[in-house]
């Protein structure tokens, strides 16, 4: 089906989205970078020292304005800023970034960069390490997303390649914007601990999943917009702003409004077209 190629899409720009908050980093990984190498900083001496260091910037207002991606005195300047902190103060996230920093130390031109860039990659590995009810509240917040975006930003994205606004978060009503923070954290987290992923369904679980939306879409739709639907998720790239954010939208109200069980195996169904290759 057409539309799991926009699920791939629209779940990546969700990440990298939440990870620009973190990422938007230059970064030279290890094998494949070819980068002019620089005057290279220095590694932070020791896990105590680097935790020592993070625990400073968390207290330097300067360090956290810099980093955030909203106006100061704005609602999302707030809830950044509380996302940051956050992040920053979880173990398991600041050790990994000490490890991650120490083992590529004679390959990184900015450490900075580097956990930016680190964070966002396994944030985003991390989406289908989320529960099944969690990935089921990402799904709703992005369909709350592309009702208040204009067809235009909501088409882009949705389609390959085209970059996520971070500050599209700011017409998002607080709580939502704040699961969509709170989800970001969760992803990240649970790919450093490598929490299980989603489950996959049986091929039967799967067949009764398509199924149900199918009719769920029957129910919903007129047979010319039930036309019309197939027609955008047959050839998504060809479809234009308009339809291409009508049918996002009808498709997650769909998903989000089947019976539990469908509603679990659809999901887990979207969820898997996600997992990163072995």
């Amino acid at each position: 089906m057409g539309w799991k190629i926009l699920g791939r899409c629209l779940a990546a720009a969700f990440l990298l989205a939440g990870s620009s908050a973190l990422c938007g980093a230059a970064v030279a990984p290890r094998s494949t970078a070819k980068v002019e190498m620089k005057e290279k900083a220095e590694a932070p001496p020791s896990r105590e020292g680097f935790r020592d260091v993070i625990a400073t910037l968390l207290k330097d207002p300067a360090f956290l304005d810099k980093n955030n991606a909203f106006e100061k005195g704005t609602r999302m300047h707030r809830l950044f800023e509380s996302f940051m902190r956050e992040i920053l103060s979880d173990s398991a996230v600041v050790d990994f970034l000490f490890t991650s920093v120490k083992d590529n130390a004679d390959h990184v031109t900015d450490f900075e960069a580097f956990g930016k860039a680190l964070a966002g990659e396994y944030a985003l590995r991390g989406l289908t390490r989320l529960s099944e009810e969690d990935f089921q509240e990402l799904l709703r917040v992005l369909g709350v997303l592309a009702e208040k975006l204009p067809a235009g930003d909501c088409a882009g994205m949705l389609r390959p390649g085209n970059a996520f606004d971070y500050h599209w978060l700011e017409l998002l009503p607080e709580e939502d914007a704040k699961t969509y923070l709170r989800l970001s954290k969760k992803a990240l987290v649970a790919e450093i601990t490598k929490s299980p992923r989603i489950a996959a369904n049986s091929q039967e679980q799967t067949k009764v999943a398509n199924q149900a939306l199918v009719a769920e879409l029957r129910r919903r739709l007129p047979a010319e917009k039930l036309r019309l639907f197939g027609k955008i998720w047959e050839k998504p790239e060809l479809a234009g702003d308009n339809e291409l954010c009508w049918g996002f939208q009808v498709l997650i109200t769909s998903i989000l409004d089947l019976p539990t069980e469908s509603r679990r195996w659809m999901v887990r169904e979207y969820a898997n077209l996600l997992r990163p290759p072995k």
